[in-house]
């Protein structure tokens, strides 16, 4: 038999490539590395054509708005024209246009991966949150499932969510998200060697990750362990209230701000604590990122993200929202060296046994190739 013709879908828009494309790339490097003919649909001008285009896919560059009928008749177009096997669809706006699409042009198996938990806010636009992007969420999925063959959940609590919305559980299938194993070189961003411990975080500044709960943290950790230093790595539309609620708290240069880097492993090498604050997750690639270079995790207790923190072995978990406790836990890891050192070695450990890129490709390939010789 033939090997398949992969169409991979991604609504991202934004010139920065994210943590769900950066995972969308190395499973298409997977399907060029097996023989698979692979194509990528994004959006024109974002992060992921720029990265597809550098490695050679054949990209499809096409607005996947949120005017969905218009957006599914571009798609429509596209398959039918391109004809591909398989199309696995990334990001919730791509589900609800992309699958229904892929479905009327007759494409043989569709797939989408839910890198979100369900009940997350849709954001569908700055200044609306809460309940009504879940109830959004939660009436749409079942609309469009009828148009998906297999829904990829990166963890476990993604899928329960999605069979207490009503989805058939044979539908559904778990893959852990897996990393290429980092190579820590510290010499890539600036350290200090004066017995400053670095306390940090990387990700997009937006109201999601929560980073108003690590900033009001590190100003607790501050009024008792001075000589802690805190670095942000990312940039959003909260740069600037963030920036103020730092000025307010008077933590000055202890806390820095570096914006965007297109080097994570470098940025979390040259920390010794790193806290994930988000209010809703499922698991976070930076922390397997941290993990495998050996770093403790303070994190959040939210969505899956304790599939890879065990609370007390390689890291810490805490209730959202709740900057005391982050504190507490942090200023245990800032006091004790050797617990540092401990609770990173079981990261790696951890690491290794569950969430390497090997493992997350090899699942990866077994459910292509089971659903193209099933079609």
């Amino acid at each position: 038999m033939a090997q398949p013709h992969i169409l991979f879908v991604d609504d991202y828009p934004h010139p920065n490539i994210g943590g769900g494309e950066l995972h969308l790339l190395r499973v298409a490097r997977g399907c060029r590395d097996w023989g698979y003919r692979v194509g990528i649909v994004c959006v024109p001008g974002s992060g992921l054509e720029t990265n597809a285009r550098g490695e050679g896919f054949d990209v499809h560059p096409l607005r996947i708005g949120r005017r969905r009928p218009a957006s599914r008749l571009r798609l429509r177009r596209l398959f039918a024209q391109v004809k591909p096997d398989i199309v696995h669809v990334h990001g919730f706006n791509a589900t609800l246009t992309a699958c229904p699409a892929a479905r009327r042009a007759g494409v043989g198996v569709i797939l989408t991966t839910v890198h979100n938990m369900p009940s997350a806010p849709l954001e569908l636009r700055p200044g609306i949150g809460g309940r009504l992007e879940f109830d959004l969420r939660a009436a749409l999925y079942p609309r469009v499932a009828d148009n998906v063959d297999r829904f990829v959940c990166v963890v476990g609590a993604a899928r329960d969510e999605l069979v207490s919305l009503g989805l058939d559980a044979s539908k559904l299938v778990v893959i852990a998200n897996g990393i290429p194993n980092p190579a820590a070189n510290r010499a890539q961003v600036a350290r200090r060697d004066d017995g400053t411990v670095v306390v940090g975080s990387v990700g997009r500044l937006e109201p999601l990750k929560g980073y108003e709960f690590f900033v009001a943290a590190a100003a607790i950790v501050s009024s008792q362990s001075p000589s802690v230093r805190f670095r942000l790595v990312g940039d959003g539309r909260l740069r600037s209230s963030l920036t103020a609620q730092v000025a307010s708290l008077e933590l000055g240069s202890r806390f820095e701000f570096a914006g965007w880097s297109n080097d994570a492993t470098g940025e979390i090498s040259a920390m010794d604590v790193y806290v994930v604050s988000s209010v809703t997750d499922t698991t976070n690639l930076t922390i397997l990122e941290a993990m495998a270079l050996g770093k403790p995790v303070v994190a959040t207790d939210v969505g899956g993200i304790s599939d890879a923190v065990a609370d007390g072995d390689n890291g810490y978990l805490v209730p959202p929202r709740r900057p005391d406790l982050l504190a507490e836990r942090i200023i245990r890891l800032v006091e004790d060296d050797a617990l540092r050192d401990r609770m990173g070695t079981d990261g790696r450990k951890r690491y290794e046994a569950s969430f390497t890129e090997e493992r997350m490709l090899e699942q990866h390939r077994m459910l292509y190739e089971q659903m193209y010789r099933a079609d």
